[in-house]
């Protein structure tokens, strides 16, 4: 290897010696290099003693060269007092001259954007592999994006990029379902490591144990409701489907249960035989209640098929039940016209229209289908909107009398969520994915509770996923990658190896001090700005503590890295970080970003951020715009010293041992 590089170092020289040493074309560079007095300006010296080397057979270019040549002498004046001997060998110090002023301007520039978007990329790449962690560590985020959990299961991070457009259909597939991913929290098989993992199983008995209590069920109850409007079915067949679940027919002694089997009796009792509509019309409706006969013809029919149910209509008041029916016939015969009858007409009324209300919007739903036109936004959220107000009203039908209304509160969770569930529905249908995730979040805090511990990530990684969705374009797409991504999670090669060496990049914002020996006052001064140097890392990895996974795989491990950086193109680097299409108008020499030093860096584990510390000799470029490159003229050298965060971009691996 080292042969094979001294080999390379030597062809190189003799190469450029071949192509510096013209003496047409080096007389027409020096010729470029006269002032208006046709003598050298000191300020060009490097250039001039680079040329000039490639003809001078001795050590002292001054003598022989401007001094003692007849020709050179007369442009010498300005430079002759500036120059100093050359020592060492001639050839090496010729071709090391003309190897520092090759022009890299193409070189740095390219080099410079590859380390910007890189840099974006490993960023990239960490927010996905940190993505798939946060499904590991959450089973229940696993059930509410099991197909993307499943997606991100089968590929590595870094194919993030290839694999966009099917993970947008995955996250698509997982927004839409919501409802029906949030129902299966409730099934202990759909947690990946049930009974293996105890952590997995802990979190899932503590989920399904409050999903099967009273509160928890009100919540289902409303995840059962919006499931019905997204697939579409009918708004009677949802009460019905509803009433018919297990939270209800396993639970037949508790008031939600039985609350349900209120709401689905009088649903039943007001179905339309009218095609296209699900309950009786506002007018039916008015007719039925003004006529005292007929409504009292209807309660006793609703008390009958009450009566024959084999689990009548009860409620559990201070510890003693009270049926239904009981209260029918606290407002019959003599007291029809009592005080409590007058308000059970009045709360009747007011439920029926909540249905009636439904009935229409449906209506409106199926006519536009029917005419082959797309149900508008509005008449569709109308629709999803008033099913909540049905439940809610529902709940205060019950309040018409003092005994019932006792138990209200205890419906009041369902209401809160059937709000949410419901609008969630509408998020779906007018594709605003990021309002779809703020609402099931609203769910998931009354599932979870306390426990919701993780609520920033899945808002995060949830509206991620919407505007992902939503984006019409790849650069909407990149935008929402660059909106979203946080530094963790990547560049693992160094930080999980016991050693690693390797041609790298870093590339990040720098503060520290300079020192510039030369000046006579202020040698010292603060600086800020972008670095970007490129070299040789020597790392060493598997420090500190890694996350041990279920699958066995441990992830997560520090690195210390000894850095020694060759060249630092951080100034076309910022200038790149806001302009990726103007041209540099300036030349630049490989001298302008020579920049050697030695750094010690700290990387951060699953994270491809280090941070920095050490020094470096500050490269001639200072500075880049589209209109001029600004070079520290002088060319006095200064030492940086000071700290950065950086992007760890490797290019090559040298050595790896595992």
């Amino acid at each position: 290897m080292k042969t094979l590089i001294s080999t390379f170092i030597l062809l190189l020289v003799s190469v450029l010696q071949g192509f510096t040493q013209n003496a047409y074309y080096d007389a027409i560079a020096l010729r470029k290099l006269l002032d208006n007095n046709n003598l050298w300006k000191p300020t060009d010296i490097d250039i001039i003693t680079s040329i000039l080397a490639n003809y001078c057979p001795k050590t002292d270019i001054r003598s022989d060269m401007l001094v003692n040549n007849p020709f050179l002498r007369d442009f010498s004046d300005n430079i002759i007092n500036s120059f100093g001997a050359i020592a060492g060998p001639q050839n090496f110090r010729s071709a090391f001259s003309s190897f520092g002023n090759l022009n890299v301007t193409n070189f740095a520039d390219g080099l410079a954007k590859f380390l910007v978007q890189r840099s974006k990329e490993e960023l990239n790449v960490a927010f996905f592999r940190r993505f798939q962690d946060y499904l590991d560590d959450y089973p229940e985020v696993q059930i509410i994006f099991s197909t993307t959990y499943d997606f991100l299961k089968q590929i590595y991070s870094y194919q993030y990029a290839a694999m966009l457009p099917a993970l947008k259909a995955a996250f698509q597939k997982d927004l839409n379902a919501f409802s029906t991913n949030l129902l299966n929290l409730r099934d202990k098989s759909n947690y990946v490591g049930y009974g293996t993992n105890k952590e997995i199983t802990e979190r899932a008995d503590e989920i399904i144990a409050f999903l099967d209590s009273p509160k928890g069920r009100s919540v289902i109850g409303a995840l059962i409701v919006s499931n019905g409007i997204v697939k579409g079915n009918n708004a009677a067949d949802i009460i019905s489907n509803l009433a018919s679940d297990d939270i209800c027919t396993n639970h037949s002694d508790e008031n939600f249960p039985n609350f349900i089997q209120l709401v689905d009796l009088l649903s039943q009792s007001l179905r339309s035989n009218e095609d296209g509509r699900v309950w009786i019309t506002k007018q039916q409706l008015t007719d039925l209640v003004k006529d005292e006969i007929t409504f009292k013809i209807y309660l006793g029919l609703i008390y009958a098929v009450d009566q024959k149910n084999k689990h009548q209509i009860s409620f559990k008041i201070d510890g003693s039940s009270y049926s239904f029916n009981t209260f029918l016939t606290e407002i019959s015969g003599d007291k029809w016209n009592s005080e409590g009858a007058v308000k059970f007409k009045a709360s009747f009324s007011l439920m029926a229209n909540s249905l009636v209300e439904v009935a229409d919007n449906a209506k409106n739903v199926i006519d536009a289908k029917k005419q082959g036109d797309q149900a508008s936004i509005l008449v569709y959220a109308d629709y999803a909107s008033s099913i909540a107000s049905l439940f809610k009203q529902s709940v205060n039908f019950l309040s018409y009398n003092p005994s019932l209304n006792r138990f209200a509160p205890e419906m009041m969770k369902f209401a809160n969520v059937i709000d949410d569930a419901a609008n969630a529905c509408y998020d779906l249908k007018s594709q605003n994915y990021t309002a779809l995730v703020l609402h099931t979040s609203s769910v998931l805090t009354e599932i979870l509770g306390s426990g919701y511990s993780f609520k920033d990530d899945f808002l995060k990684y949830g509206i991620f996923m919407a505007n992902i969705v939503e984006a019409k374009n790849s650069d909407e797409v990149q935008t929402a990658i660059e909106a979203t991504v946080l530094p963790v999670g990547s560049s693992s090669v160094k930080r999980e190896t016991d050693m690693n060496i390797s041609l790298n990049a870093y590339i990040g914002p720098y503060a520290g001090g300079e020192y510039m020996p030369t000046l006579k006052e202020d040698q010292w001064a603060y600086t800020a700005g972008l670095t970007a140097p490129v070299g040789v890392a020597f790392s060493w990895g598997n420090k500190g503590n890694r996350t041990k996974k279920c699958n066995g795989d441990a992830r997560g491990g520090k690195s210390y890295t000894l850095f020694l950086p060759v060249i630092d193109i951080g100034s076309i680097a910022s200038f790149r970080m806001g302009d990726d299409s103007s041209k540099v108008a300036s030349e630049i020499t490989l001298s302008n970003i020579i920049s050697p030093g030695l750094y010690f860096y700290y990387g951060f584990g699953k994270c491809p951020i280090s941070i920095g510390f050490g020094g470096q000799l500050g490269p001639q470029l200072r500075g880049v715009t589209a209109e001029a490159a600004s070079l520290n003229i002088d060319k006095n050298y200064y030492l940086r010293f000071g700290f950065n965060l950086v992007v760890d971009i490797p290019f090559f691996n040298l050595y790896t041992k595992n």
